[in-house]
Parts: C-alpha cells; sequence; structure tokens
C-alpha cells in the first residue's frame, strides 16, 4: 500500500482541503540501473496537481511498476515538500534482475519425415525461450525464442515497451520463421502417392500420418493501454506468408467407422494471414512467477479477413480464468483453472485447439509446431481418441503446490505441484452429428490429463520439470 507522511498538522492555507496537498514533483529512489524517467512515466500524476492519501493513483503506480517484471518491491509514499501545501511523492523500487530464461523444454518426440516414410522416427527436440525485460534499463523488453529438432525448426523474436513518449499506451513487435510438418489422419490411412512404400507389411498408397510439409514467416506490431490497477487492453496487427511446400495430392483415413477424406486445412501453394487480435487481461497475482494468491484472466479474438489482405476468412476466440488461493498453511496452494476455444471458418490448422495443448501427456506444441504425431493416451475411452487439432476446446483443472523450500538467494525456492483435469476437443458438425461407433458415454470426446513434478524458483526464471510427458511413451 501507498504510505504517507503528513506534511503538518495544521490546515493548509488558502482554498486547498486540510488533507489534500499540492504535488511539488516525484522522486525515484532506489533504481541503480532503470532511468528515473522511465519510471516517471508510470506516475500518472503531474506536479502542481491536487492530491491525497486517499488517491487510488497512488497504488495503482505501485501495482504498474510492480507488472513491469523490474522491481522486486515496490514503495509509494508522501512526504513534506519546500513548503505547505505542497508535497513529494516518494517512489522507492527495488530492482531486480531482469533477464530470465522464460521456458525450456527437451525430449524426444515420435514423427514421420514425409507420407510416404514407412516407419516413424523417434527424434530429440531442444527448447528455450528468453527474456530481458528492462535492455539497458530504457524499458524496452526484448524475448527469443527457438526450437530446434530434426525434422522442424522455429525461432521468434518480440520486443516492446510500456510506455511510448510519456503517454499510456505501449508498443510491440515481432518476427518468426516456422520450418514445420503437420500429422493427419487417425487410422488406416490412406494417400495417393507416386510410388510405394518400401515396408511389405504396408499396402501400396497405406501411411501411417498425412504429412504436410510448411513454412510460416512473417511477424505483427501491436500496442496496448491500461484500462485500470490490474486490466490492460491489447491490439495487434500479425502478418504472416505460408508456403506449402509438400502434401498428399489426397487423402482419407478413419473416422470412428466411417473413412472419410482428410482436409488438411491449408491453402495449396503461397497463401497469406493477416489477422487482427484484440486481447482483454485482468491481473492480480501476487507474483508473475509462482503465485499464491490473485486471480488471472484473459480474452483473446482475431478476425482474419480478405479485407485485411488474408487469404483465409475466420473468427477465433479464446479465453481462460485461474485463481490461485492460499490455503491456511501459508506455504500451500491451490490453484484452480478454466480454459475455453473456438474458431469459426476457413481456419488454417496452426491456428485450430491441438490435443497436445490440452493433455499434458504429451509434448506441447511450441512455437505452434505440433512435435508429436502420437495422441495421448485415451484414459475415458471416448470418441477424443479422434481428435487431434479442432474447432472447439475446453478444460478445467485443480492444481495443488506445497513449498518444501525457501530461500532469500539466487535460488529462492523449490516447489512440489500435482495437477488433475478434464479436457475436450471437437468440431462444430460433431455438436450435431455424433461420430459414428461410440455409444453412450464414450460419444462425448472428453478425456483426463494428470501432471507431478517440481519446479524450482530462482532470480533467471521459474523451472518446471513435469514427469507426465514420459507416460507418452507408456500403453495406458
Amino acid at each position: 500500500m501507498a504510505e504517507v507522511a503528513e506534511p503538518d498538522d495544521a490546515d493548509d492555507p488558502g482554498d486547498v482541503a486540510p488533507s489534500r496537498y499540492l504535488l511539488e514533483r516525484v522522486e525515484i529512489r532506489g533504481n541503480g540501473r532503470t532511468d528515473a524517467g522511465i519510471i516517471r512515466a508510470y506516475v500518472p500524476i503531474r506536479d502542481g496537481e491536487v492530491l491525497d492519501a486517499a488517491d487510488p493513483r497512488l497504488e495503482s503506480v505501485r501495482w504498474r511498476l510492480l507488472s513491469t517484471g523490474w522491481f522486486d518491491d515496490v514503495r509509494v509514499s508522501i512526504e513534506r515538500g519546500s513548503e505547505r501545501p505542497y508535497v513529494v511523492l516518494a517512489v522507492q523500487v527495488t530492482e531486480r534482475n531482469t533477464f530470465i530464461v522464460q521456458g525450456l523444454a527437451f525430449g524426444v518426440s515420435e514423427g514421420l519425415l514425409n507420407s510416404d516414410d514407412p516407419n516413424t522416427q523417434v527424434e530429440p527436440y531442444f527448447g528455450i525461450s528468453l527474456a530481458e525485460g528492462n535492455l539497458f534499463g530504457t524499458g524496452v523488453g526484448l524475448e527469443l525464442a527457438a526450437l530446434l529438432s530434426l525434422p522442424q525448426q522455429g525461432f521468434s523474436l518480440r520486443g516492446g515497451r510500456g510506455s511510448i513518449g510519456g503517454t499510456d499506451w505501449g508498443l510491440t513487435g515481432s518476427l518468426f520463421f516456422n520450418n514445420g510438418r503437420e500429422f493427419f489422419g487417425n487410422d488406416d490411412v490412406v494417400v495417393a502417392l507416386d510410388e510405394c512404400p518400401d515396408d511389405p507389411a504396408m499396402p501400396c498408397e497405406m501411411s501411417r500420418n498425412a504429412v504436410v510439409v510448411y513454412r510460416r514467416y512473417g511477424g505483427s506490431i501491436g500496442t496496448g493501454v491500461d484500462l485500470g490497477t490490474t486490466l490492460r487492453l491489447g491490439l495487434e496487427w500479425h502478418f504472416e506468408a505460408v508456403e506449402l511446400v509438400d502434401r498428399p495430392a489426397a487423402a482419407s483415413h478413419r473416422r470412428g467407422t466411417e473413412i472419410i477424406p482428410i482436409d488438411f486445412h491449408i491453402h495449396d501453394g503461397l497463401s497469406f494471414v493477416s489477422a487482427l487480435e484484440i486481447g482483454l487481461e485482468h491481473d492480480e497475482r501476487d507474483q508473475p512467477g509462482l503465485p499464491t494468491s490473485g486471480r488471472h484472466i484473459y480474452v483473446n479474438a482475431d478476425l482474419s479477413a480478405q479485407l485485411i489482405g488474408s487469404s483465409y476468412d475466420f473468427v477465433r476466440v479464446q479465453g481462460g480464468w485461474r485463481e490461485w488461493i492460499r490455503l491456511p498453511e501459508a506455504k500451500h496452494t491451490l490453484r484452480l483453472g478454466l480454459y475455453a476455444g473456438a474458431a469459426v471458418g476457413d481456419t488454417p490448422f496452426f491456428y485450430r485447439f491441438y490435443v497436445a495443448d490440452q493433455s499434458d501427456l504429451i509434448p506441447s506444441r511450441m512455437l505452434a509446431l505440433n512435435l508429436d504425431r502420437r495422441a495421448p493416451p485415451n484414459l475415458l475411452g471416448t470418441s477424443i481418441a479422434e481428435m487431434r487439432a479442432q474447432e472447439l476446446a475446453g478444460r478445467v483443472d485443480v492444481e495443488y503446490s506445497l513449498w518444501v523450500w525457501e530461500d532469500s538467494g539466487d535460488v529462492r525456492g523449490l516447489v512440489i505441484y500435482g495437477l488433475v483435469g478434464a479436457y475436450s476437443l471437437l468440431d462444430g458438425e460433431d455438436l450435431r452429428v455424433a461420430i459414428p461407433g461410440y455409444e453412450g458415454f464414450s460419444r462425448a470426446p472428453i478425456d483426463l490429463t494428470f501432471d507431478v513434478g517440481v519446479r524450482l524458483d530462482t532470480v533467471v526464471g521459474v523451472f518446471e520439470i513435469g514427469f507426465s510427458t514420459l507416460l507418452g511413451f507408456v500403453q495406458l
């Protein structure tokens, strides 16, 4: 909370109310690295303005500065000025390390190089995401992410600043490149091949998956503004070229008891995606790394249309809610989560909702690249087995975390966590017509997911080691 030191016990002179003052100046203290002018831009109170101890802008200053990720602590106080009724607004900051490892992923995944490849390949992959939130103390943030594996590669670079020209509006931009493979088909996949595979166990034109080889490259430019202490509005234009390198001329697969053609959800040759995104984010977590209390809610909508230069006409909406509850024991935290998404129209496959992003039992996508051809274990034996990348998605989960060790040094703590949830994936048509071959409860495309692992909180980021991904290699 903002702290107040009353300037004087006597009433203020003139027509300024006794409990209200005039701001003489703002003093920034404790900043050894961050430029004072950058911090001052986050203070929406100007010299000469009327100020009182209950002004909600004082607490807003604290929350806005903490949300930058540049500081471990921010204290705002009112002190006596040079004369009555003037006061000094003191902003005391404690700086923190702003270079962090946002994500680190490594493991093995199963895939195919091409549709006519008779043998699946298990390949190692490595992904990393680095961020500098306050480059040379200028307030500029940079993020670099890369994924390396034999069949797929990708990178992205994103930069931005939270306040431009002393206004409340920020500016962001990004560039990215993906060289990827997408695996289509569930069972009994038949593709149109130029020649038969070498594997005698696979009849001519039979394949384990229909493989699409593609490249994506482009970027985005956007802006955002704080609408309150914890609410932010974001606007972004995303533009990219999509190059189809190779795919079967035609393919089909078995879905339930029916054989249906495969829709690859990508245009031939060179196509383009131009999409406008609008998002609202409400964030009141006590800390972004390992929260122990608070709430995080977001809603994003993407609109892509030929009117703005896109080859694809679609709308995608998704939103999420997470609530952290500190249990009576301060070292125990319960986290509740809810997610939902819907895509309508000619949605390219990489904008659809993937089972890899809903289940914790197979490797998640990274940089929008699908690493693994396999489906997760079908624990409930439902029609979720037919789902890979769909139009509708939903998930609910609950997580319990226990701090087993905590320190104030470079390694701040160790957390053990356990998670269980349920998720669903389907297309709009599945709401009207059930997938043939499933009866009773199994017709509902619902399944369970779970995870257990440890998180290590350090000055360079939070590292997570989850054990459930290893179950992707076990037949459950």
